[in-house]
């Protein structure tokens, strides 16, 4: 089967690479270097993956060509003697031509020095339209999603722009998975935030993000921790020294609201930064339920409706100060602190009945109010030096973060007649308090030694120290006393311990033989792992040290192609509440436990990936990857002896997936962008369950159209259009879903105002269903409705030209969530 699998992988990849050109390259003995700067005429900022290439001036003959790297920067090396000139290319910028460019034996080097070029303009009527940057750009070593030019996700946040995106999926709750997996590691500026995965996207308000990049097969250089890679995101901040700032706000349907503002100022290498943020919102979405069991030698069928009305208001308030010593060294301080409360309510109604559709047991109404506060400070201390310019530099950076998060959860259960109006008048009745505390310190020291243009050595050394404290009290409510009785069944309290300490060294070059440029990487990471149950007087520890060895190829071929290869060896750790071996929730119809046991899941990763720029400026690409995962961590459904589903945890799987996604950007008309794409991919799952061994597997495929109407240079209609296909999971499958999603956007005052009207789910198609089986013959069945349509209405304004910045000492943006 496996054979099978990595045969479909490599006939995908190869079928997919349209246009692909031969990999060879005639060999020469010139030794002719051409290199320059290219940069945007309008702002002066460096462009990375522009695309060069030089032609003979006879007869046009392409010779050499490159992309450019960070800062601009551009080198084409092996050039032989002869008269050429250099077409320099972009998409969304005019096609620039430098002509008379000479390679003698007198003359091997040419330094075309700083090149700019312009945005293009293309006209609509009587009307210009200048083009911008496209929806996606591909680097070498990641995909940077433009959040500017998704508007159906303006008033939204991180997570609704990922959304939208082909290698992005949602569960039932509208967490993330990428490429499948809900393991990533989120990053902002480069650096860890207070939460991770779906609830630190949840937190980033779109407004303030210029780019999200994926990075789903990072280096050594990166924390090994995240199955399916890294999410980093770039949040927007100012470039010259100035006064600046940009004002954001928004509603939308159903009592939702947001509001941010950040100012800059900057003068002489010393520079402020302050930002503010408030969001408040409410979700609602309904849920029907079925299931079936076996269980005894009686036929059980249970029904259910879930309402869920949830709400979350969030503010923060981040002052950062930085100051440039020189042009080789900067140092910077940022603090954060903000509050989360997130609250709300869940109902079932529950029908229970045995043997017959007529043998109705009974009828009850679950009733469930949660509220948690969730309140953080975070702190960053970051520095660097460069011994040599553009030569050597040192990177230090110290981070602490304090998060305290209490939460409190009373849960009803009421006796109802068939219609669940007339409820008991005495409800078992529980509350679960939790009072969690936490901790981090982290401190990184990097490296970096560039020998030439090709070759480059980094290195480096990390801590991360994280403590937590958790401390569970339940009760039960005692009628006949009227008085809260404490629940020891439930009543635990536990210490978490997980520090990791890594060491890594990457070195990049190039391979002259084949013109391949690489990057070899090794990470090594040791992980301290201690939970302390308090209640039981038990020690649970994992100490264990693992490598991480990475492969980065890349091969530039002909007419702005390339072909890339990488490899990367990713761990996935336990979150502490999946190794408390205590029940952390309880009703008569489920219990959640941990399981201290788990092992981390280990995680092999392989991608090959092609891009080509056609002359008519389509812009294709092809990404095939396929990655294994070892002791894969699932949450398992088991029916206890009561008749209760028991929800755990275990390393019970192995997991494959592989696949491929092929895109495209397509300028139809000067006033029409079309951006297609589609991930074709399957999943398989193997391992053994109360000792049966279960195997799912699963083809599925999604799709995305994204189609962008300029009507003129201030108004823009963009449409979002996406499916996906049916996924399996350990114990089951869920359903196809399909979501539309719609926006008008219209500039004024010169763009210093934008304002964005959107409709989400307009036509309420992404509804989730999800068929499980457990053991004693039992089979759920779960119908999701979320919140649909929603409406946003947004406002941007910005002044004194507020920009992005790519200079390292750029500030981070903290975010936290109450984890739910």
């Amino acid at each position: 089967m496996k054979k099978v699998l990595l045969f479909f992988f490599l006939i995908t990849t190869l079928s997919s690479l349209f246009g692909f050109s031969s990999l060879s390259n005639s060999e020469s003995d010139a030794k002719g270097i051409i290199r320059a700067i290219i940069m945007d005429a309008k702002t002066n900022t460096p462009l990375e993956y522009a695309n060069v290439t030089v032609h003979k001036s006879n007869d046009s003959t392409y010779v050499g060509g490159s992309a450019t790297g960070k800062g601009g920067e551009l080198l084409i090396p092996n050039l032989p003697d002869g008269e050429y000139y250099v077409k320099v290319s972009f998409i969304g910028y005019d096609k620039l031509i430098i002509p008379n460019v000479v390679v003698s034996k007198e003359k091997k080097e040419i330094s075309l020095g700083l090149v700019k070029i312009s945005p293009a303009e293309v006209k609509v009527g009587e009307v210009n339209v200048v083009a911008e940057k496209p929806n996606e750009e591909f680097h070498i070593d990641k995909r940077v999603i433009n959040v500017s030019k998704d508007n159906t996700a303006a008033g939204g946040t991180a997570l609704d722009v990922l959304k939208n995106h082909p290698s992005i999926q949602t569960d039932s709750d509208g967490n993330v998975l990428l490429r499948g997996s809900s393991n990533f590691t989120v990053l902002v500026n480069g650096r860890p935030g207070v939460l991770q995965g779906s609830d630190a996207l949840r937190q980033i308000a779109a407004n303030i993000i210029e780019n999200i990049e994926l990075i789903t097969n990072p280096s050594a250089k990166y924390d090994a921790e995240g199955a399916a890679g890294i999410i980093n995101i770039v949040t927007k901040a100012i470039a010259q020294d100035n006064l600046s700032g940009i004002i954001n706000g928004g509603a939308g349907s159903r009592n939702k609201y947001n509001g941010d503002a950040t100012v800059n100022y900057k003068t002489n290498g010393l520079g402020f930064s302050g930002t503010a943020d408030y969001r408040k919102s409410s979700n609602y979405s309904i849920q029907s339920y079925n299931r079936y069991s076996i269980f005894q030698n009686i036929n059980t069928h249970q029904t259910a409706n879930i309402r869920q009305l949830f709400g979350r208001e969030n503010y923060s308030l981040k002052l950062g100060v930085d100051y440039t010593f020189s042009p080789t060294s900067g140092i910077s301080l940022s603090s954060s602190y903000g509050a989360t409360d997130f609250g709300g309510n869940f109902i079932l109604d529950a029908i229970d009945r045995q043997n017959t559709q007529t043998n109705i047991v009974r009828y009850t109404s679950n009733v469930e109010t949660l509220d948690v506060t969730a309140k953080y400070f975070q702190s960053i201390l970051y520095f660097n030096h460069q011994f040599s310019p553009k030569i050597d530099e040192i990177i230090f950076e110290a981070v602490y973060t304090n998060v305290s998060q209490p939460q409190d959860r009373i849960g009803r259960e009421y006796v109802t007649d068939s219609k669940h109006e007339n409820r008991s008048l005495q409800p078992a009745t529980q509350q679960f308090a939790n009072d969690t505390n936490r901790e981090d310190v982290r401190l990184k020291l990097n490296y970096s030694y560039k020998f030439n243009d090709k070759s480059k050595l980094e290195a480096g050394l990390q801590t991360n120290l994280a403590y937590r404290n958790f401390d569970f009290v339940a009760r039960n409510f005692n009628w006949t006393s009227n008085q809260w009785v404490v629940n020891s069944i439930f009543t635990n309290q536990f210490d978490f311990r997980n520090n990791i300490y890594s060491a890594f060294v990457t070195f990049s070059n190039n391979l002259e033989l084949l013109d391949i440029d690489y990057q070899l990487g090794l990470r090594a990471e040791q992980t301290d792992r201690l939970l302390t149950q308090n209640t039981l007087g038990k020690t649970f520890e994992y100490n264990q040290v693992h490598l991480f060895p990475s492969l980065n190829l890349l091969k530039k071929l002909s007419d702005g192609q390339q072909l890339q290869f990488s490899y990367s060896r990713r761990i996935n750790r336990p979150f502490e509440f999946a190794l408390n071996p205590f029940p952390n929730y309880s009703d008569s119809y489920a219990q959640v436990i941990g399981n201290p046991n788990l092992l981390p899941e280990m995680i092999n990763s392989f991608e090959l990936n092609y891009q080509n720029t056609l002359k008519s400026g389509i812009f294709l690409s092809a990404q095939s990857y396929y990655r294994n995962t070892n002791n894969t961590i699932t949450q398992t459904m088991l029916i206890q002896d009561d008749g209760r589903l028991n929800l755990s945890f275990g390393n019970v799987a192995k997991t494959y997936t592989v696949g491929t996604e092929l895109s495209a950007s397509i300028p139809a008309t000067q006033w029409l962008r079309l951006n297609p794409a589609i991930n074709l991919f399957q999943t398989g799952l193997e391992g053994y369950l109360l000792g049966v061994k279960t195997e799912n597997d699963q083809f599925t495929w999604s799709t995305r159209l994204q189609t962008t109407v300029m009507f003129s240079a201030a108004t823009r209609f963009q449409m979002n259009l996406f499916y996906i296909g049916k996924q399996a999971t350990i114990q089951g499958t869920i359903d196809p879903l399909v979501n539309l999603n719609v926006s008008l956007r219209q500039e004024f005052f010169d763009r210093q105002l934008i304002v964005t009207a959107s409709v989400q789910n307009i036509f309420n198609t992404g509804k989730f269903k999800m068929v499980s089986a457990a053991n004693k013959g039992t089979n759920l069945f779960l119908n999701g409705y979320p919140e649909a349509p929603i409406f946003n209405l947004t406002m941007s304004f910005n002044f004194n030209n507020f920009k992005s910045t790519s200079k390292v000492n750029e500030r981070v943006d903290i975010n936290v969530n109450s984890g739910f």
